[in-house]
């Protein structure tokens, strides 16, 4: 029987690496990756690719015509029945994409761009809550929409203070959807305008959002290195507000292991003696040994990376640098394996705790 070759057109070849990536939780960028994937494959009983093969299909593409054997392993791998599923699926007018809008011309404008633009609003508003119903992937899509147009604009402080209070922007745009690179122009003013909406925490779901935003902007204000707007964000959060870890414990991971971790750098800043700032990340170790045990691989992620963010960028030892990756061995196995070995910050990109990452890369 002949095992034929296929060619690939640029947006299904993005496609499928993007899907792959989104399956593997990080991005294939070099020969580790290729060969974790080559043994992922293998072990999980997907099939045989070479670590030569996925390099110049992913990494080194030259226009290469794979087997349709090799793309139907990799199409099975991303939860498609044969390579033609995933085909019929890609291409046709009613997908709406995982890998969204990453295959866009950074040229084109949009009608959403020239509403944000123009300031024209209240087509906006009507529109936002027209797909409050529509699936999660359309929504993504839109946030991203909105995302790539406010890029482009001088002042987006004035949409983000437009719809401060619209439900889809909060939860797609400025949650779902936070850069952690802060490349919108003014991005901090987007969640100053989100928190100050809160003159007393009365509820956990109010608590959440305001441990979230001020947790983004601390770090914003600390990695930027400025340090008396940190100082400011930091009294606030961890002195003024009163905020008990029973209650903490309530809230959704990602704000949590901000707030628990962050603190480790309002520390710093607030010159606390070199006792008290060991003893806090020992905390926080304690910690993490507790969400290892008790929580799924997504959400132990989340924890490593915020965490190893955090010691990266303190005054911390090696040795905390150390005990951290030993605690999330399980985590390591699905990596690539010279990632373990290598210093803290090269574990950063394949333990991506922002979806909008995987989609919109910082340089």
């Amino acid at each position: 029987m002949i095992n034929s070759r296929y060619a690939l057109n640029t947006y299904t070849l993005l496609e499928l690496k993007n899907q792959v990536a989104l399956k593997l939780c990080f991005s294939i960028s070099g020969k580790c990756d290729c060969a974790k994937l080559s043994e992922i494959l293998r072990e999980k009983g997907y099939g045989s690719i070479s670590e030569t093969t996925l390099y110049r299909l992913f990494v080194n593409y030259n226009g290469i015509t794979p087997y349709k054997n090799t793309l139907n392993v990799l199409a099975q791998y991303i939860g498609f029945t044969s390579w033609e599923d995933f085909i019929d699926t890609v291409e046709s007018n009613s997908y709406t994409g995982k890998i969204i809008l990453s295959n866009r011309n950074p040229e084109e404008e949009s009608l959403l761009f020239h509403c944000i633009a123009n300031d024209t609003y209240k087509p906006l508003h009507n529109y936002f809550e027209s797909i409050q119903d529509r699936e999660y992937s359309f929504k993504v899509n839109v946030a991203l929409d909105v995302y790539d147009s406010l890029l482009k604009i001088e002042k987006p402080e004035l949409f983000f203070s437009e719809f401060k209070q619209n439900k889809f922007v909060k939860e797609f745009v400025l949650e779902d959807g936070f850069d952690p690179a802060f490349r919108i122009t003014n991005y901090d003013c987007a969640y100053k305008l989100y928190s100050n909406e809160f003159n007393t925490i009365d509820s956990i779901e109010t608590m959440q959002d305001f441990v979230f935003s001020q947790s983004v902007l601390f770090r914003y204000y600390f990695i930027s290195k400025k340090l008396p707007d940190a100082l400011q964000i930091g009294n606030k959060i961890f002195e003024t507000y009163s905020i008990n870890s029973e209650d903490l414990e309530e809230i959704f991971i990602f704000p949590k292991i901000r707030f628990k971790a962050y603190k480790l750098w309002f520390l710093e800043i607030t010159e606390k003696s070199r006792h008290a700032i060991d003893d806090y990340a020992n905390e926080i170790l304690e910690y993490c040994k507790y969400i290892s045990f008790n929580q799924d691989s997504i959400y132990k992620k989340i924890v490593f990376h915020t965490v190893a963010e955090v010691f990266c960028l303190s005054s911390l030892s090696l040795d905390y640098h150390s005990k951290l990756k030993n605690i999330f061995l399980e985590e390591f196995s699905k990596l690539p394996k010279n990632i373990f070995e290598k210093p803290l910050q090269h574990s950063l990109p394949y333990f991506s705790a922002n979806g909008l990452l995987l989609y919109r890369p910082a340089m």
